[in-house]
This record gives structure tokens, sequence and C-alpha cells, in this order.
């Protein structure tokens, strides 16, 4: 009989131990990171913790942490060999021997790792675990596989063309950011555009902005104000000299230059208001 469990993203579910209390009257929660070498970020590790199909904690797993902050998982093994199996893909290495810690526990992460495999090769990486429910769909094992222990050297080898794949879900995710920002601050600016054109824009935006050199998400943020407000052409449409002036100012730091194009901007539209009125 299949047992399911949570592998919870303790980063981005925030008071995640408390809640997990709460909502199961004190379950056994395993941390991922405790006896690996990484034992000293435990704190913001992955927690696994069992999980009934009707339970209050599966309720709030599929209204809050399905589509970002966790997986659902199900095996017919014990919990002892999935969690062996889980901890040993805390870690991979890439190539040039260096060694980087997995997300594998963020769903976007775990369909682009998983779904096109060959069977044999995804049957291999899921061990022990039959089953990982997704939000849009499963992906099943078809044959089931022993648990691979822990071990400090990865065994989890990662090509360029591997991260490539995966750094897709993380573009993905900030576009998503991108646009719920913009639609949040400046709706009028983005009424207009269907999802497919509202993710051109997000695209447009950020290359934009790295054209600029702001690529750091804080500041590509910003400049989606810039983007939104002023249009796609800025800053080299005709009317956005001073704009262009304040970019090029030398010994001054990028941020400050964004406050800088900001503070424009606010004056700017201030005086468009008051000739209106």
């Amino acid at each position: 009989m299949n047992q399911a469990y949570l592998l919870l993203d303790r980063i981005q579910i925030e008071g995640l131990a408390d809640r997990l209390f709460a909502l199961t009257g004190g379950a056994t929660v395993h941390s991922l990171y405790q006896r690996t070498a990484y034992s000293a970020l435990e704190k913001v590790g992955p927690l696994l913790v069992g999980v009934g199909p009707d339970s209050p904690l599966a309720q709030v797993f599929w209204q809050e942490w399905s589509v970002t902050a966790g997986i659902w998982l199900e095996s017919q093994a014990d919990e002892d060999q999935v969690l062996k199996h889980l901890r040993s893909l805390i870690h991979a290495r890439v190539e040039g021997g260096v060694t980087v810690l997995f997300r594998f526990y963020d769903p976007r992460i775990t369909a682009l790792w998983l779904r096109d495999l060959p069977a044999p090769e995804r049957d291999r990486l899921m061990g022990p675990v039959s089953l990982i429910q997704l939000p849009d769909s499963p992906i099943q094992q078809q044959t089931e596989q022993p648990a691979i222990p822990y071990a400090d050297t990865p065994w989890l080898l990662f090509t360029a063309q591997h991260l490539d794949r995966l750094s897709t879900a993380k573009r993905q995710s900030f576009a998503r950011q991108l646009i719920e920002h913009a639609q949040r601050y400046y709706p009028q600016s983005l009424q207009s555009l269907d999802s497919a054109a509202l993710q051109q824009w997000a695209v447009d935006c950020q290359a934009s902005a790295a054209r600029n050199g702001f690529s750091a998400g804080d500041e590509v943020l910003l400049w989606a104000r810039f983007f939104a407000v002023l249009g796609a052409d800025f800053p080299q449409g005709p009317e956005h000299d001073a704009y262009r002036q304040l970019l090029c100012e030398r010994g001054v730091l990028p941020r400050q230059r964004l406050d800088n194009l900001n503070s424009a901007l606010t004056l700017q539209l201030l005086s468009d208001k008051e000739s209106v009125l």
C-alpha cells in the first residue's frame, strides 16, 4: 500500500515547522539536511512529513504550497528508505567537479528534471518513490528502484545541458513575478495585453534592463516601472533624453542610478498631473 509524503521548502513557507505541528498534531517531521554535510543549514532545508489524502495538511498543501513550495510523493517502501534516497538528492556535481545544492523539491524544477527523461533513467532517479503528484500532471515510475544512500560526494551529476534546462524554471518563475508586480502597480499599462503578450512584455523588459546594466531581480522590478509607464522604447525614445543623461552619469552606482530615474519619473508624473488640472 502506498504511503504519501510531502517534501516542503522551508524557505518558501514561513513558520513551516509550527504550521505542520498545528495541522498534524505533532506528526514526525524529517529534515533532509540532518546527518549530512549541510547540517548547519538545517533551519532552511526541506522537510519530509507523512500526509493523508483527505487531511487538513493535504488541503493546505494543494491550496497554498503545491505550485512553488513542495511536492507530493508516494511510495510502497518504508519511510527510512524514502528518506535515505531523498537525502541523497540534496546535492549534485556539475562539470568541473563543483558540488551544488539541488532544489529538486521545487515542483517547477521537478517537472523539468524528470518528465522528459527515458523511463529507465527516471526510475533510477526516483528510487523507491513510485509517484510524484504535481499540479498539472503526475510523474509515474515504471519500475521501482532501490534507494541510493546519501554520501558527502554526490552521485548525481549534471551536465551543462542539464543545468540549462533546469534554469528554465527560474526564468519562468521570475517572469511570472515580474508580470504580477507590473499588473499590481501599473495595471493600466498592461491591461490590454493577453497572456502571450504579457510573457513577451516580461522578456522585453528584462532584456531592456540588461542592456542598460541591470540584471539583478530587484533591479529589474524597479526597471519595470519605467518600461511600463514610459513605454517599450525606453530609454531610447526622443522624449527620454533626460533619463538617458541620468543613466550615463559618471561615478554613480547602479542602484543610485535607478533611484535617480525613479525620482525623475515621479516628478514628471506630478508635473503632468498638475498640467491637466
